[in-house]
């Protein structure tokens, strides 16, 4: 898994390459976890080359998700493929998350 990050427009956009699974679900909490607390901007997360989300996956958004809501900041999740946007619907994750289609309304969201 490839992490990047950029801040922008006044948020933090986390892009995410390769899977999301119980192995690389603690690499990615470890590493996005300082990120967010030290920008203190809301966060977009840009799941655009993202393959694969797994349970382990979907409890790390659900971390992240609560650490953003104790420092009462925003985030949302962009650019889901058709597998993944099932997989969010199926596990009832896209009701707890605002997901848009491009960066650029996540990013207009957020702001």
């Amino acid at each position: 898994m490839k992490i990047k990050s950029e801040n922008t427009s006044g948020l933090l956009l986390i892009h995410v390459e390769g899977r999301l699974d119980a192995i690389t679900s603690v690499e990615f909490e470890k590493e996005v976890m300082p990120m967010i607390q030290q920008s203190g901007n809301p966060v977009l997360i840009d799941f655009g080359k993202l393959d694969y989300i797994s349970s382990a996956g979907l409890r790390t958004l659900l971390i992240i998700a609560k650490e953003m809501k104790k420092v009462d900041n925003a985030l949302a999740l962009c650019c889901l493929n058709e597998a993944i946007m099932e997989i969010f619907s199926i596990s009832g994750f896209q009701t707890i998350f605002s997901i848009y289609p491009t960066i650029e309304e996540g990013v207009s969201s957020l702001k």
